[in-house]
């Protein structure tokens, strides 16, 4: 039930729907484009080396321009650049659409597809940067959940409305289509209430740029460990693609049959993406990451021995399923644990790197296949895959001890957390929100920890020791309030009430205390309605101290 809930949260959120609306009409329509481009392609020749031309040249573009389509998402605002490019991609495809319609060179319609490929090229970064802007921590894994569910459905829908729209006989039809869904794409990017971007400077070093974000996943070892065993799992599953068609035919099946068990893949992900939130909250991501690469994988070798389609298709399910769940859990790390202000540029590159990969393991394949019989062709993916994991064993268990003392931290805090009668009622997600943005400080007795007259910026929970609080009168004298002792809090009201502190908070004693951002503190208390007795506390302290807030209200 916590789980739907998030997914319930999530959904909530205005904008959020509005990036899940883009990407469901753009997903679902260059699908369908994709399948009616490659069989107008095709008819037109009946060669593969002219298709394979039009798939490397979206490769190609993807590999040139995926870091500088990180750099752009962090230079300008990325709703901008997200409307921008939905605007140049809708006139790109009207230009593919005029050069179908007319039977124009091939050359020239290969051409044209590669600038529509490039004009999409910043939307993932873009995107994948803004999710974490428009929800909080807690359902930023059920956010990534609901965008994996998506594009797995997708992969389901959109051929099948591509298939429909060949039989119109009229292929410009899908290409106008796919155009139309870029201009609706960019109109539901406008409505978008949220501004962000990177701090990459526009008009600056590109190269320089584009390296921080490297160096971000670089020196961010979860991310990084995370990063390579997403491409792993990229890898497998292009590979998977090369032979799914001679499976395919080895189980009596043809070009019907090859559209199951892609299905079949794709099914598995949408299945297995409601359970990657549930998992995200086990600190033992070793297993969940080494049993979702071997779900992925050995399924594939099996399914050679299943000696029908139905079979093998709950074979890819299972694949599909071990595919997204790693997915999930990678792209939702690299969105939490990195800078925002890099988030484009570390997208893009990944972006780069998963496409990279997808090209070497296709490659693999195809010369795998054409080397050894299918039997040992899936068994080298199936087996090989898994076994490349393993030597990710160390990194893995090592972030595995690091995410259980996170764990056990959080555990910590939310006990203290639960402790105070201002969150009387909150539920675990609030809790566990606010022990997540809880920096633990020691300060020495004598030193302040709040100023009269300065800005509310932070919510103070003591959990060893003793705090002072004196207030300064509108008469310029002193006024000692009552002590806190721990478990306690102060600096709520400032941030409540948005003033400046009311009260010099100092500690009497050496003081243990979490440092709680108030911008964290404000929307869990929107969330988790205030209990009566933190109201009268907080009255009384309000009270107490209204005479010092005039005085300095009157001398700024």
């Amino acid at each position: 039930m916590a789980t739907q809930g998030k997914y319930r949260t999530a959904l909530g959120i205005r904008d959020l729907r509005l990036l899940i609306g883009a990407f469901v009409v753009d997903q679902a329509s260059s699908w369908s484009y994709n399948v009616v481009l490659i069989a107008y392609i095709f008819e037109r020749t009946h060669s593969t080396t002219w298709v394979t031309a039009l798939l490397s040249t979206r490769w190609v573009v993807g590999l040139v321009l995926g870091g500088y389509a990180g750099v752009i998402a962090d230079r300008y605002d990325r709703r901008t650049v997200l409307v921008i490019s939905g605007a140049v991609a809708f006139v790109a495809t009207l230009l593919v659409a005029l050069l179908v319609g007319t039977d124009a060179p091939l050359l020239a319609i290969v051409a044209s597809a590669g600038l529509v490929a490039a004009a999409c090229t910043p939307v993932r970064p873009a995107s994948g940067a803004l999710i974490p802007e428009v929800v909080d921590e807690s359902t930023l894994m059920a956010a990534n959940g609901i965008f994996a569910f998506l594009e797995s459905l997708v992969v389901v829908l959109g051929p099948g409305v591509g298939a429909l729209l060949l039989l119109t006989g009229e292929p410009v039809w899908g290409v106008l289509l796919n155009a139309a869904s870029f201009l609706v794409s960019a109109l539901l990017y406008s409505r978008l209430a949220v501004r962000s971007h990177g701090d990459a400077e526009p008009g600056g070093n590109v190269l320089k740029q584009w390296g921080a974000g490297v160096a971000a996943v670089l020196h961010h070892r979860k991310a990084l460990v995370l990063t390579v065993f997403l491409l792993l799992d990229s890898g497998a599953i292009n590979a998977a693609n090369v032979v799914m068609p001679a499976l395919a035919a080895h189980l009596g099946g043809g070009a019907s049959a090859y559209s199951v068990l892609l299905g079949a893949s794709a099914l598995g992900g949408v299945v297995a993406a409601g359970l990657a939130n549930r998992l995200a909250a086990s600190a033992r991501i070793t297993a969940i990451i080494m049993i979702s690469i071997a779900l992925e994988c050995l399924p594939l070798w099996i399914s050679v021995f299943a000696g029908g389609v139905p079979s093998a298709a709950v074979l890819q399910i299972i694949s599909g399923a071990g595919m997204v769940i790693v997915d999930v859990l990678a792209f939702t790390s690299l969105q939490r644990d990195l800078p925002r202000e890099v988030l484009g540029r570390v997208l893009g590159s990944v972006d780069m790197l998963l496409l990279a990969a997808s090209i070497a393991a296709s490659s693999a394949a195809s010369a795998v296949l054409s080397a050894v019989d299918l039997n040992w062709a899936l068994a080298i993916i199936g087996i090989g895959f898994p076994a490349l994991a393993l030597f990710g064993l160390p990194a893995l268990r090592q972030l595995d001890a690091v995410l259980a003392d996170r764990v056990e931290g959080l555990r910590a805090r939310t006990g203290v957390l639960q402790r105070l009668d201002l969150f009387a009622g909150a539920n675990q997600a609030v809790l566990e929100r606010l022990a997540g943005d809880a920096v633990p400080e020691s300060i020495a007795a004598g030193t302040p920890i709040i100023t009269q007259g300065d800005p509310a910026d932070a919510f103070w929970v003591l959990t060893e020791g003793e705090l002072s609080i004196g207030a300064r009168l509108a008469d310029g004298s002193q006024a000692d309030l009552p002590p806190v002792y721990a478990p306690g809090y102060v600096g709520e009201l400032g941030l409540m009430h948005r003033t400046s502190r009311s009260a010099t908070v100092t500690a009497a004693t050496d003081c243990r205390l979490l440092r709680i951002s108030g911008a964290t503190f404000l929307e869990a208390l929107e969330e988790a309605a205030p209990s009566p007795t933190m109201l009268n506390r907080a009255g009384v302290r309000l009270a107490r101290t209204s005479v010092a807030r005039v005085a300095v209200s009157e001398s700024a």
